[in-house]
């Protein structure tokens, strides 16, 4: 039954899926998520919420735990492993503990990158947290979409946790930002009308882009070749648009999953826009992180195409230089 398969082997190389034939995945499709009136479902009994979501390669969960979870019985997160995550603090407090014990505090707003294979367990605080979390590839765990919630530790049991990782012998979730005062850290495109700020995972990347509407309106960027994305809308209404395909508009609380190698466009749709977006794969043409990368890669998506990723782009192996 597809809402109970788990796939196991499930491997992403150079960005590209292996086992693109996972039923659980919407491979290709542009879609619309509902991340703040998204309907979540009980895991844990008065304690744990959440929904999921596919995309081609990345599963997407929002986690709900209400204040009275933290009077209730101990809610135990087992340690769990799973490819690169984005987690996002939306509401309250909470921590991170990976394999060899160091403690990683969560502040709400906070935006942080845990690397993969590594294992690590969570707590919560005493006021509501939701947690908003982005990972690739797609968690083998999850069933599909249609199939019951699930929460490490509790039912079905987790995925086989990776060996401890040794070899990191720096910190294993890294703080990005905090939702509150990134748009003030933002470079600025002469002219005003996008700013722009981005960082680098190990095999995905994370930005932040404010769109302005100037004297001759908003710029259309029609992106061209990148991979996966999920941006999610912050501020304002996007229109994201498949060249010949669909279309769908996300305001302020939804998300746009946007399939790798799939030409498309953006537009802001009211007087400014401001979007975090996940990357998979990591986007090298964006330059080091610091650095404004030039606006032609941020508004077509070009950049050098190579190896594994480049036998699942329509671009046929060429490189492109965005312009």
């Amino acid at each position: 039954m597809r809402g109970n398969t788990v796939l196991a082997g499930l491997l992403l190389v150079g960005g590209a899926l292996a086992g693109s034939d996972d039923p659980r995945l919407h491979t290709g499709q542009l879609r619309l998520l509902e991340l703040d009136s998204a309907p979540l479902r009980e895991v844990v009994p008065g304690t744990v919420y959440m929904r999921h979501w596919f995309g081609s390669a990345q599963s997407t969960a929002l986690f709900r735990f209400p204040p009275a979870a933290a009077a209730a019985a101990p809610t135990k997160l087992a340690f769990h492993s799973h490819g690169t995550e984005l987690a996002v603090q939306i509401a309250g407090d909470s921590q991170i503990v990976d394999e060899r014990g160091r403690h990683y505090p969560l502040h709400e707003g906070d935006v942080v990158m845990v690397k993969a294979n590594v294992r690590h367990t969570g707590s919560f605080g005493s006021t509501e947290n939701r947690i908003l979390s982005v990972v690739t590839p797609a968690r083998p765990e999850y069933p599909s979409e249609d199939g019951a919630a699930y929460f490490p530790g509790h039912g079905q049991p987790a995925a086989k946790a990776a060996p401890a990782r040794l070899d990191y012998a720096g910190p294993t979730v890294r703080t990005l930002f905090n939702l509150k005062t990134v748009e003030a850290s933002l470079g600025q495109y002469p002219g005003g009308a996008v700013a722009f700020r981005h960082w680098h995972g190990d095999d995905v990347s994370v930005a932040v882009t404010r769109l302005q509407r100037g004297d001759q309106g908003h710029l259309l960027a029609p992106h061209a070749v990148h991979g996966e994305e999920l941006a999610w809308v912050m501020r304002g209404q996007m229109r994201y648009a498949l060249t010949g395909g669909d279309e769908v508009t996300a305001a302020a609380g939804q998300a746009a999953v946007l399939p790798p190698y799939r030409a498309h466009s953006a537009q802001c749709l009211t007087q400014d826009c401001l979007i975090v977006s996940w990357h998979g794969p990591r986007r090298d043409e964006w330059g080091v992180e610091g650095s404004l990368p030039p606006l032609r890669f941020i508004t077509t998506g070009g950049g050098r195409v190579s190896g594994a990723v480049a036998a699942h782009c329509p671009c046929e192996h060429k490189t492109t230089s965005g312009e």
